[in-house]
């Protein structure tokens, strides 16, 4: 059976460090939007504190779910009615989604050395578009775009810089 921590009537992993616990909490009872980087915790896994740059369901405002049991959630927009449980005791940074204001950062958290490159050959899309720009993570391919600007907005978004490759 798994083991939590109990605040305020909601649960979070008993692995979840007390610090992020507290701002989650408080940013669920405030309403905060928040951007949430999951990644390495467990020292068994991988990298300690490595960023897995995840994009989908790390944005939003903390909920709760209903039950016996309630986990903090991913919810998307003040509208939203639910989302996906936050994998809590796995959060390796903690930002404001408004503006980016750093409210926790694991110890160890890095996320690579990220670089964006003009692809040598474009990609051609299916719906007519063109990747045209790559951004890499140590050198492996990370995500491709059309053009530089939306390749920065993905960066920005994560809260990442990145150097331009020249060719």
């Amino acid at each position: 059976m798994k083991n939590f921590k109990v605040v305020n009537g909601t649960f979070f992993d008993e692995r979840t460090p007390d610090e992020v616990v507290a701002i989650l909490e408080h940013a669920r009872l405030n309403r905060t939007r928040l951007h949430v980087s999951l990644g390495e915790t467990d020292n068994d896994r991988g990298q300690l504190g490595l960023d897995w740059l995840e994009e989908s369901f790390v944005t939003g405002y903390i909920g709760r779910s209903t039950g016996s049991v309630k986990i903090p959630l991913v919810v998307p927009n003040r509208n939203s009615t639910g989302g996906p449980g936050l994998l809590d005791h796995c959060v390796v940074r903690i930002r404001r989604a408004a503006g980016g204001q750093l409210l926790w950062i694991h110890p160890q958290y890095h996320h690579g050395t990220i670089t964006l490159a003009r692809k040598p050959i474009p990609v051609d899309l299916p719906d007519g578009r063109q990747l045209t720009v790559t951004v890499f993570r140590d050198g492996q391919e990370q995500a491709a775009f059309e053009n530089m600007d939306k390749a920065r907005r993905y960066l920005r978004k994560l809260g990442l810089k990145a150097e331009v490759e020249r060719a």
